[in-house]
């Protein structure tokens, strides 16, 4: 007769550590995927509904959870466990905010193809893409990281421009219903572009303590 072996005999001690920087990316990566579902959405050739924009905010949601799941089981973490917790929860705040306008945008029956949505969604793709390349050299190269998420900072500024030419003309219009629905669409969009800044800025002040 075989002796079954103890499960514990069986189990590593030890598992291998978790690379965050990579669960970071990916996330920051999906972020970006959702960011740039948007802008196709609002573009004129689009060939998708708003649907992949919350596909991939489910996506994204679950990424987070991951890592927060890796976060509660790891031991050792590559830095503070709580910096790597608000990152992910900020990263996951900008692609809520992308669903968020294609809700409203829906509910209130503005134009996706308003002559704004689309130089906003550009500016708004370019800040996403700086935070990927940020996280995606967080490991292997500070000052890359840095210079990349000075860069998703600068977006905001940028997009802010844009922003008020629009609400100049918006306000030009005699229909009072379009200017309120439409307002409420840019406030939204400005959103997105504030919590680009929050997470670069998170991501420098991180920079400054772990180099």
């Amino acid at each position: 007769m075989v002796e079954k072996r103890n499960s514990w005999l069986s189990t590593p001690l030890f598992e291998p550590p978790t690379d965050f920087y990579a669960l970071l990316e990916r996330q920051a990566a999906k972020t970006l995927e959702g960011l740039e579902a948007l802008k196709s959405w609002l573009d004129e050739d689009s060939d998708h509904s708003g649907q992949l924009v919350r596909d991939l905010e489910k996506e994204a949601d679950e990424l987070k959870l991951q890592l927060g799941r890796k976060l509660v089981e790891s031991f050792v973490t590559p830095f503070d466990r709580e910096d790597i917790y608000d990152l992910s929860a900020l990263l996951d705040e900008v692609i809520n905010a992308a669903k968020y306008v294609v809700r409203e945008v829906e509910a209130l029956e503005v134009s996706s193809h308003d002559s704004f949505l689309r130089p906003m969604a550009e500016v708004l793709v370019e800040g996403t893409r700086c935070l990927h390349l940020a996280f995606a050299s967080l490991k292997e190269d500070l000052k890359e990281a840095s210079d990349e998420a000075y860069l998703a900072r600068k977006s905001e500024t940028r997009f802010a421009k844009i922003y008020r030419q629009a609400i100049r003309q918006l306000f030009s219009a005699d229909d009072i219903k379009h200017i309120l629905k439409t307002r409420e669409v840019y406030r939204y969009m400005l959103q997105i572009a504030e919590k680009i800044d929050v997470v670069a800025e998170k991501l420098l002040h991180i920079i400054v303590k772990i180099a």
